[in-house]
């Protein structure tokens, strides 16, 4: 039931290996039924962020609040309400696909019976349930992705953490991957999803913040973080080659340059508005255009800007 409270609140937290410092004085805040992206390159600092959010990393300093509960001093209630999926493949050996979840639903105090339901009922929702005999590690790279999530989803948790969901898989694998993802926040769960795929937070987050060297560096929804950043790129081809770039176009662009191939390339925070504009001043200088095309800015670029 949503009270109002945040899902996750952190406060300071910080997380110190030697004279390395992974996290550093991290303050967010993640919304109930929120799918939020925490996005970075590798290093960054995000699985140990989340690892310190499920009890996994203690934190150095600092704390955060899970469902309103202190990470450090209710470890057992946040360590149930959370779900979480890590990067590798740490399933048991011994046991078979049915056998794994069976266990990690008896780590918390389900009795045989319901063990056993839920396991059934979680390899079917995740279309598993024809391998349950089979042994993790003989499944396809996408069936042990599924896997992960099916059994961080055994208990029925609150919050459901994806540690980099679709790292080293292939394209119609990822997008399967999605599409459940997509499902999942259907049902209203909380999701928190850590990647390096800046397409895939767009694609799925409704917020996303930007983290880089251990630091929160941009918080927001991907729509607000391209219109504050925004850079189009409006690309006109040539018919014949030019020396210079008409200083009239230098002053209604932020950014201008003519490359090898006759293609005069400027950067713009809105290019559909400045492509008139430029197609004027062109043709008064007698420069006839052969085409034009524009290639509107995304988080990617936003990305390669902040990082």
């Amino acid at each position: 039931m949503d009270t109002g409270e945040p899902a996750i609140e952190t406060f300071d937290i910080t997380k110190h290996f030697g004279d390395l410092e992974a996290v550093q004085s991290v303050n967010i805040e993640i919304d109930r039924g929120e799918v939020f992206g925490l996005l970075g390159p590798n290093g960054a600092g995000k699985t140990t962020l989340v690892n310190m959010l499920v009890g996994l990393v203690e934190p150095t300093r600092g704390t955060a609040n899970v469902l309103g509960k202190d990470i450090k001093k209710e470890y057992r209630e946040v360590h149930a309400s959370i779900g979480l999926a890590p990067t590798e493949n740490n399933f048991d050996r011994e046991f078979d696909v049915f056998d794994n979840l069976k266990h990690h639903a008896g780590y918390f105090g389900f009795d045989r019976n319901e063990r056993k339901r839920r396991a059934e009922r979680y390899l079917k929702k995740f279309d598993l349930w024809d391998k349950r005999k089979e042994k993790p590690f003989s499944l396809s790279s996408g069936m042990k992705k599924k896997l992960l999530i099916a059994r961080a989803m055994v208990t029925d948790p609150e919050i459901l953490i994806l540690d980099e969901p679709t790292a080293a898989l292939d394209v119609e694998t990822r997008n399967m991957i999605h599409q459940m993802i997509l499902d999942l926040a259907k049902e209203g769960l909380t999701i928190i999803l850590t990647t390096h795929y800046i397409r895939e937070a767009q694609k799925l987050c409704e917020r996303v913040a930007i983290m880089n060297e251990g630091q929160i560096i941009a918080d927001d929804s991907p729509k607000n973080l391209i219109k504050t950043g925004k850079h189009d790129r409006l690309k006109i081809k040539l018919n014949k080659k030019i020396k210079n770039i008409p200083n009239k176009l230098e002053e209604i662009s932020e950014q201008a340059r003519l490359d090898g191939n006759n293609q005069l390339e400027i950067k713009a925070k809105d290019a559909n508005k400045l492509a008139p504009k430029a197609i004027k001043t062109l043709l008064r200088k007698n420069i006839e255009i052969n085409s034009i095309e524009i290639e509107e800015s995304n988080l990617e670029d936003i990305f390669s800007e902040l990082t």
